[in-house]
Order: structure tokens, then sequence, then C-alpha cells
């Protein structure tokens, strides 16, 4: 039989449980939203330097400067990002290792399915947004180009 504490506890369990189960899914979007932003990033990038892959006058230098500004902004953001999600990642992991091998933690069968689900849907998106991180196009030369025949002598 039973006690009120030890249903108490057990109802405590199951609540740790589910709430462990939404910050894993909400740690996936995250790790998605990385990839997504990433992604996009490295189209933008490319396109910068598809546009800007000729440049011959002050002036395009100076729109190609500011749009690769803008992508390290961009990228910025993403880095900070992802310092969130290496801080949280961990102690997240640490819970789950924690409930899972708590003595009073048996989880029903819908439970142990989600939290499955929730750490391989975690394994997919790292998996994608690490090989999203290995498709980082190069910044093409930054350096100015010799000054064109339209350019202001320096005189």
């Amino acid at each position: 039989m039973t006690t009120s504490k030890q249903l108490k506890l057990a109802h405590q369990v199951a609540g740790q449980q589910q709430t462990i189960i939404s910050e894993l899914q909400a740690l996936v979007k995250d790790i998605e939203r990385c990839e997504k932003t990433i992604l996009a990033l490295n189209t933008e990038l490319a396109g910068v330097n598809a546009k800007y892959g000729s440049r011959r006058t002050t002036q395009e230098d100076i729109q190609f400067l500011e749009a690769v500004l803008a992508c390290a902004k961009k990228k910025l953001i993403w880095e900070k990002q992802m310092v969130s999600l290496q801080k949280r990642t961990p102690a997240l992991m640490q819970r789950v290792e924690n409930l899972v091998n708590h003595p009073q933690s048996s989880p029903d069968e819908q439970t142990r399915k989600d939290l499955l689900e929730s750490l391989h849907n975690i394994q997919g998106a790292m998996q994608r947004l690490q090989s999203a991180k290995g498709e980082r196009p190069a910044i093409e030369e930054t350096a100015l180009p010799p000054p064109s025949a339209d350019a202001p002598s320096p005189d």
C-alpha cells in the first residue's frame, strides 16, 4: 500500500519528467533555429560574394564591406545563441540523467517514449547544426583592390 508521501513524491517526479521533456523540446527548437540562422547567413554571404565579386569602384568596395559587416553582425548574434545552447545543454542533460537514475522515477510508457524521442530529436538537430556549421563559404578577398580609373587620386 502506498502512502500519501509516496504518492506525492511520485506526482512530483512525474511533473519533473514532463518539465524536462518540455525543456528538451524547447532545446530542439533552439538548435533548429541556430541551424536555420547559419544556413541563411551562409546563403546571404554567398550572395554578397557573388554580387560584389568583381568590384571595380570604391563605392562598390564600400557596399561590399557594409554587406559583409551586416553578415558579421548576424553571425555575432548566432554565436551568442550558440554560447547559450552550450551553457544550457550540459545542465539539462545532467537533470535528465538524475531523473532517469532517480529511484522513485518509473515513468510510464508514454513518458519514456516522449523522453527518448526528445533525446533523439536533440541528437539529430545537433548533427544537422554541425553539418550546417561546416558549410561556411569563405569571404572573398576583402582587401581593397587597386584604385580604379574613376577613383580620385590621393593627392
